[in-house]
């Protein structure tokens, strides 16, 4: 079957992996990592997880992909991410064909601005369970409500003006 050859074969990360991949960013966890990418930029088919480090992608398709259908995982642990997916068409900033979980680190992610494409994108849940997470895109993937961590979601249309104040319960800015 040629999808099924296209698939065995699909090789389209800059820095890509057929197997599951971990990623520390050194001894101290302060390592970098730069890609620009033609299409995706860090991809596994399976898992992926990342502990540390400063990566930064920018891509002309999925900024990060975790590919295997309904088995992978793409984790972040630690680390500072800046993953922009705005070079091309479209483009997820991360992208999960399993689940996607955040324990910690600061995620910055963003999609291609003219496509229907999101932040962080999972098919079968996102978990952010702890860390800094700033996703922007014109499509909305959940996060799923046991998640241990607070979110926010804010949609703004064309036009918005003025300013925007976050409080908490206590009226506190």
């Amino acid at each position: 079957d040629n999808d099924e050859e296209k698939k065995l074969h699909k090789y389209d990360g800059a820095f890509y992996s057929k197997v599951s991949m971990e990623i520390s960013g050194e001894e101290k966890g302060n390592g970098i990592l730069n890609i620009t990418a033609e299409n995706e930029g860090l991809g596994s088919e399976m898992h992926l997880t990342i502990n540390g480090g400063n990566i930064n992608i920018q891509s002309t398709d999925d900024g990060i992909n975790t590919s295997e259908d309904y088995i992978s995982v793409c984790t972040v642990n630690g680390g500072n991410l800046n993953v922009q997916a705005s070079l091309g068409k479209e483009g997820d900033g991360i992208d999960s064909n399993g689940w996607l979980v955040i324990n910690g680190g600061t995620v910055l992610a963003s999609s291609n601005p003219t496509s229907q494409d999101a932040g962080i994108d999972s098919d079968m849940g996102i978990y952010i369970n702890g860390g800094t997470v700033i996703a922007c895109g014109n499509m909305y993937d959940n996060v799923e409500t046991d998640s241990a961590a607070n979110t926010m979601v804010l949609q703004f249309t064309d036009g918005s003006k003025g300013d925007l104040v976050v409080k908490d319960s206590n009226d506190t800015k």
